[in-house]
């Protein structure tokens, strides 16, 4: 970490491979491919700007948790993590994006890490489907609303393979899933209900995206008497429990058992 101001390392790109330190001192390996997210890691560190709050909450998080999925994984950050954090940890990334997956599938290599990595689409209905993405060389955000797409990019229809969650579940003999990140451009809660019983069963922690109001009342309404609580993240250093789900400025909230939001020294 070089303490560069932003007005400087925003303009500073390149392309090579790079090490990311964690909480506990442990590291990975990273490849650079000249992009926002990662350069603004390797300028001001893991949990310096991007996503500040959520990675460092999620770090915590992966030391206490055995089984872990990150659901919308891209180039693969909170993917790392879940495996750095504690090497035995069984950690499953998926991403639809063939472009974005391939990425994803170089930092796994890199590291040499048993993370399993799919590109496909957890949602509630298995096939194929739909997905809005642009013309550039790399993308953080795809999704099939294609309203949401607000870049000047030329949007691409591109068909995906879709799965449900409970169907992974069987066929791959999982057992508990303990920590979901959910990144899916206001797709949350069809993945989600394509958990079926297994929501209600394994009772995951989730660290999740939430877009808008809609998408808050449909993952709020999934979620109903499993005993969460919920938390804003603001990335600004404040992690402040609230009632309800909405949409906010930052986006990720994280919800959780009580027993989980005391081992964080979170407000209950």
């Amino acid at each position: 970490m070089f303490n560069l101001p932003e007005s400087i390392y925003k303009h500073l790109y390149f392309k090579d491979v790079f090490k990311v330190k964690i909480k506990g001192g442990n590291t990975f390996l990273i490849h650079h491919y000249g992009f926002q997210v990662e350069n603004e890691i390797f300028w001001s560190g893991l949990f310096g700007r991007w996503e500040k709050d959520s990675l460092l909450l999620w770090n915590k998080l992966c030391e206490n948790s055995d089984v872990i999925f990150d659901i919308g994984a891209n180039t693969g950050i909170y993917a790392l993590i879940a495996k750095t954090a504690k090497k035995n940890n069984n950690v499953y990334a998926f991403d639809p994006v063939c472009r974005v997956y391939k990425k994803l599938v170089k930092n796994i290599a890199l590291n040499h890490y048993d993370i399993k990595a799919y590109p496909i689409a957890l949602s509630n209905q298995s096939g194929k489907a739909i997905i809005y993405d642009t013309d550039t060389e790399h993308t953080y955000s795809v999704t099939v609303n294609k309203n949401l797409n607000t870049t000047k990019s030329l949007v691409k229809e591109i068909p995906i393979d879709t799965l449900r969650l409970d169907e992974f579940i069987v066929s791959n003999n999982i057992k508990k899933i303990d920590l979901m990140k959910i990144d899916v451009e206001t797709h949350e809660p069809e993945v989600l209900e394509g958990m079926g019983r297994y929501l209600k069963d394994f009772k995951p922690t989730l660290l999740i995206e939430i877009l808008n109001n809609e998408i808050a009342v449909k993952i709020e309404n999934l979620i109903k008497g499993l005993g969460y609580i919920y938390f804003n993240i603001n990335e600004q250093g404040a992690i402040k429990k609230v009632d309800c789900l909405t949409k906010s400025d930052y986006h990720n909230f994280l919800i959780c058992s009580t027993d989980v939001a005391y081992s964080l020294n979170l407000e209950n």
